[in-house]
């Protein structure tokens, strides 16, 4: 079977396990680039509450910039990593200001794949599953976001070498995956590795992709989670 008859076969048992993920309506993309930002290092529940303070308390993201970082600190401090965080929201959003003359990314939605990532990790403190995630779940685009449970679904399956890094996993995923299908695969392996694929003790007994696996430990977890 090759990579992409492999990842069809992927998502279609992932959403037989777990249903198939809904469709989404496209993000504004400066939200996008905020809210993946809050997400570093924390779970879900925490960024987007972060998330919902700042769109309260700012009528815009110009009123952000304008704010104190010691202010913009407290009203996220439950993202984790607040001071970086508050410090690296506004730098950005300044950058974007001084580039554009205004806070808006929608110029992207015309930019070539390489050219809109290029752009956007140019800013400060964006990464590569940051870039990916404003350039999917705003504008579409065929790229991506890996995050630690694909990075680490996709080890265990074989997709990508047990060296590669996960820089260079973004680059070879984007690469081997219909582009139709990113953005269901991106959902259906996340929530494979929340449920699942788990880092530690994984639930390889109750695995919908058990026959995929290519993982060397695979047989052992597949005893432990029998019992």
């Amino acid at each position: 079977m090759d990579t992409r008859g492999k990842m069809t076969t992927v998502l279609k048992l992932l959403n037989r396990a777990y249903g198939r993920p809904k469709p989404f309506r496209a993000s504004d993309p400066v939200d996008e680039l905020v809210r993946t930002v809050l997400s570093q290092n924390t779970n879900d529940r925490n960024s987007l509450s972060a998330f919902a303070v700042l769109k309260r308390h700012f009528r815009s993201w110009n009123g952000l910039i304008k704010a104190d970082t010691k202010r913009i600190t407290r009203l996220i401090k439950h993202a984790g990593l607040a001071n970086i965080k508050a410090g690296r929201i506004k730098e950005i959003l300044l950058e974007i200001k001084r580039r554009e003359g205004r806070i808006d990314l929608t110029h992207l939605k015309k930019a070539d794949l390489r050219s809109g990532l290029e752009y956007l990790r140019s800013l400060k403190g964006v990464g590569p599953k940051t870039a990916a995630c404003v350039l999917l779940f705003s504008f579409r685009k065929p790229v991506m976001p890996v995050d630690t449970h694909i990075f680490r679904v996709a080890k265990r399956l074989g997709i990508i070498g047990p060296k590669t890094g996960i820089g260079q996993a973004h680059e070879i995923l984007t690469k081997m995956m219909q582009a139709g299908l990113i953005y269901e695969l991106h959902l259906g392996i996340i929530e494979h590795g929340r449920r699942t694929c788990k880092a530690q003790n994984p639930r390889c007994g109750f695995c919908a992709l058990y026959n995929l696996c290519k993982s060397k430990d695979k047989r052992l977890y597949h005893k432990e989670g029998l019992n």
